[in-house]
C-alpha cells in the first residue's frame, strides 16, 4: 500500500501528471509536473463533463454497439465492459484538454497516474495520502501555497469520506426497511 501513495511510476520516475480522482465528489485535483515546479489544479467535473463529453461517449458507444461482429451474442455481453472503457478514454481525453494537452499528439502525451481515492484505503490510509502529496509538494513549493494545497487535499479528503458513510448509512437503512433487492434474510417468509 506504501508505494500507491508515493506518487511514482513503477521504474522509480515521476509521472508528469497525477490526478486524484473522488468517486462521489464533483472536484478532482491534478497535479502538473511538466514545467518543473508542479502546477496544481483544483478541478469540478462540471468544467470538464459538459454536453460535449456527453455526445462524445454516446458516439462512441453507438459505434460500438453496431460494430459488425461475428459473435452478436459475446459482443452484446461484453457491452458493459467496453462502456466502461469508452467512458474512461472520452473522460481522460476531455481532462487532458482541460490541461491544455492534445490526446491525438500520441508523441507528447505526457506520462500520468490516476489515483482514485476511496473505500477502504481512504479510510485506513488518508493520513499517509496527505502526508504524501504534503511531501511531494514540499520539495517544490512553497510554504503557504502548500498549506493551502494541503487544507484543499484534506477537505476532499473528508468529503469523500462523509459522502461514503451517508451512501452506506442508506443503504442499511434501505435494507432494514426491506426496500433493498440487495439484501435478505434467512428467516423472512415470503408467501
Amino acid at each position: 500500500m506504501d508505494e500507491l501513495f508515493k506518487g511514482y511510476l513503477p521504474e522509480g520516475e515521476q509521472p508528469d501528471i497525477q490526478i486524484y480522482i473522488f468517486p462521489h465528489l464533483q472536484e478532482f485535483l491534478t497535479i502538473d509536473l511538466r514545467e518543473g515546479s508542479p502546477q496544481v489544479m483544483l478541478l469540478n467535473t462540471e468544467e470538464v463533463f459538459g454536453e460535449d463529453f456527453f455526445e462524445s461517449v454516446e458516439k462512441e458507444f453507438s459505434l460500438t454497439v453496431r460494430e459488425d461482429n461475428e459473435f452478436p451474442f459475446a459482443h452484446l455481453i461484453n457491452l458493459p465492459l467496453l462502456l466502461e472503457e469508452i467512458i474512461r478514454g472520452v473522460a481522460m481525453n476531455f481532462i487532458l484538454e482541460r490541461l491544455d494537452i492534445d490526446p491525438e499528439d500520441d508523441e507528447h502525451i505526457p506520462s500520468i497516474v490516476v489515483f482514485v481515492i476511496s473505500g477502504g484505503a481512504l479510510a485506513m490510509h488518508s493520513e499517509k495520502l496527505i502526508q504524501s502529496v504534503k511531501e511531494f509538494l514540499g520539495t517544490f513549493t512553497v510554504d503557504q501555497e502548500l498549506r493551502r494545497w494541503e487544507e484543499v487535499l484534506a477537505r476532499l479528503v473528508k468529503q469523500e469520506n462523509e459522502a461514503l458513510q451517508e451512501i452506506n448509512q442508506q443503504e442499511l437503512t434501505e435494507a432494514l426497511s426491506t426496500d433493498s433487492p440487495d439484501y435478505f434474510t434467512l428467516w423472512e417468509n415470503r408467501n
